[in-house]
């Protein structure tokens, strides 16, 4: 256990998931972006020429990406949060995130800020964020972060890796992390395959959208900082981003939200920053209980845990390992705002929403820009603003 602790929440949230019963009063308004910027939004499907469709030999490997980007272009009428009807009938029957018919319509329903086809913003040239999501995960479910980053000037692309998340491809054909037979063990040999495939989906991408031979190239290529570029992603699709930062070096820092550690390899060091987010939900004695659990096993488990990202933090060149109290692992995500019953459903003590989504925000902001910087990041000052933060930092020597 101690050599290889991989740590998807969202895995053993499945296990363990009650239906949803909440009242569609009780959601929380969602916060508007921070930034000087709107948000534009492109759609594009790109292919792997050198690897094949995993139900599919005859097909190509089909990766669909969803690119937000700054615009002054103004908003004037607002779409839904899941725009695609097929989508949201195919989330529906497949009863997406264990959740109801009631709770995903409601979800659906709500306002995006973005506008599709915006011309970008073209004062300046963009940091890049390559986002990938959790598994089985719908990169929309990330919506109010891609919005926020894109306000801010950075240009994000939100990659779905194909049979991974939860998503409609341009033919109309489901991609859902329940048809990928390598899952239906929920091995560990199974996960770092899948793993090393969406490391390879990163770094495609990359390819694609920094060269002007393609499509999205076209667009967007001329108005990316290739010197400020980052992965990032939640739980699965954050060991994708540290991952991928070790093998592709264009990536200058990789964020981890939530997601686990491997120590499969050897004698490797990642050379750009890593800051790795971690939920730490707050459960009373009696909880634990009601999980079939106990505060002695539970406090083994964290050590455990914790001893684990110590071996894989080691690694790192610089560094920074964050806990939140009170987030849980959909925190990293728009749940708490769109489907609260994601997080609620567990119990424990939770951070407010809006304040869980300002704090995770800041920490990356300041980890960003100092990482590109070559600087330490100074953390100081937001540890002693939220008191549910405490701090790691790891040096390679």
């Amino acid at each position: 256990m101690k050599q290889f602790i991989f740590l998807i929440l969202f895995l053993t949230s499945i296990a363990f998931a009650l239906p949803p019963s909440f009242a569609q009063s009780s959601r929380k308004i969602l916060p508007s972006h921070s930034g000087k910027y709107s948000v534009g939004i492109q759609h594009f499907e790109l292919q792997d020429t050198l690897r094949r469709d995993l139900l599919d030999s005859s097909k190509r490997r089909r990766i669909p990406i969803t690119i937000y980007y700054p615009t002054v272009e103004k908003l004037k009428n607002t779409k839904t949060y899941i725009a695609n009807p097929k989508l949201l009938k195919q989330m529906i029957a497949q009863a997406y995130n264990h959740q109801d018919s009631i709770a995903l319509v409601s979800m659906a329903a709500y306002a995006s800020q973005t506008i599709p086809n915006a011309a970008i913003a073209n004062n300046s040239k963009h940091p890049l964020l390559l986002f990938s999501h959790g598994l089985g995960v719908s990169q929309n479910n990330y919506l109010l972060f891609f919005e926020e980053w894109a306000s801010q000037g950075y240009i994000i692309i939100a990659i779905e890796h194909p049979y991974g998340g939860f998503t409609i491809f341009e033919d109309g054909q489901l991609s859902s992390s329940r048809q990928d037979p390598q899952l239906a063990t929920q091995d560990k040999d199974s996960l770092l395959k899948i793993l090393k495939q969406w490391a390879m989906d990163i770094s495609l991408v990359l390819d694609k959208v920094t060269t002007n031979t393609s499509k999205p190239g076209k667009v967007f290529a001329s108005y990316i900082r290739t010197q400020n570029i980052a992965a990032l992603g939640h739980s699965l699709g954050g060991n994708a981003a540290v991952l991928v930062s070790l093998k592709d070096n264009r990536i200058q820092a990789a964020i981890n939200m939530d997601g686990g550690t491997f120590d499969d390899k050897t004698n490797f060091t990642y050379r750009a920053p890593i800051l790795t987010l971690r939920s730490q939900p707050v459960y009373t004695d009696e909880e634990l209980i009601s999980k079939g659990r106990n505060r002695t096993d539970w406090n083994r488990m964290g050590q455990e845990i914790d001893e684990a990202f110590d071996t894989e933090m080691s690694h790192a060149t610089l560094g920074y390992e964050l806990k939140i109290v009170g987030a849980a692992h959909m925190t990293f995500s728009d749940a708490p705002f769109v489907l609260p019953d994601m997080i609620t459903r567990f119990g424990g003590k939770i951070i407010d929403a809006k304040r869980g989504f300002r704090l995770i925000n800041k920490v990356i902001y300041v980890f960003l820009e100092n990482a590109w910087a070559k600087q330490s990041v100074p953390f100081t000052q937001l540890v002693t603003e939220y008191s549910e933060i405490s701090l790691k930092i790891y040096r390679k020597r």
